[in-house]
C-alpha cells in the first residue's frame, strides 16, 4: 500500500471511531515523506460541516429545531467546539514549531 493511501485509510478508521463516539477532532497523521490532515466536525451537536473539502459552512435553520433554545444550544456548542479545537491546534503548533526548527538546524534537514 502506498504511504499516502495508508494515511487515508488510517484517517477513515479514526473518523469511524469519532463518529461512533460523537466526537469532533483535528488531527495529523505522518509516515516518512507524507502527511495527512483531518478536520472532523460532523457531530450531532455541531451545525458546522465541511463543504467541497475546503469550505466550512453552517446549517442552522430555525425550522429544523423544536425550539429556539435548542437551536441556540447547537450554535453555542458549535462555537465552543471551534474555539477549543482552534486553541488546542494553536497550542500544538507552539510546541511543535520550535522543536521542528531545532531538529532541522541540528540535522541540516531539507523538506520537499
Amino acid at each position: 500500500m502506498k504511504p499516502e493511501t495508508k494515511l487515508k485509510v488510517a484517517a477513515e478508521e479514526i473518523k469511524e471511531i469519532l463518529r461512533k463516539h460523537d466526537i469532533a477532532a483535528i488531527f495529523s497523521l505522518h509516515t516518512p515523506g507524507h502527511g495527512e490532515f483531518v478536520l472532523h466536525l460532523n457531530t450531532s451537536y455541531s451545525c458546522a460541516y465541511i463543504y467541497n473539502d475546503h469550505e466550512l459552512r453552517f446549517h442552522s435553520k430555525r425550522k429544523d429545531y423544536k425550539t429556539q433554545e435548542e437551536q441556540f444550544k447547537k450554535l453555542a456548542d458549535t462555537s465552543n467546539m471551534l474555539k477549543l479545537l482552534t486553541d488546542m491546534t494553536a497550542n500544538n503548533f507552539l510546541i511543535l514549531k520550535p522543536l521542528s526548527e531545532k531538529i532541522d538546524s541540528l540535522t541540516n534537514a531539507e523538506h520537499n
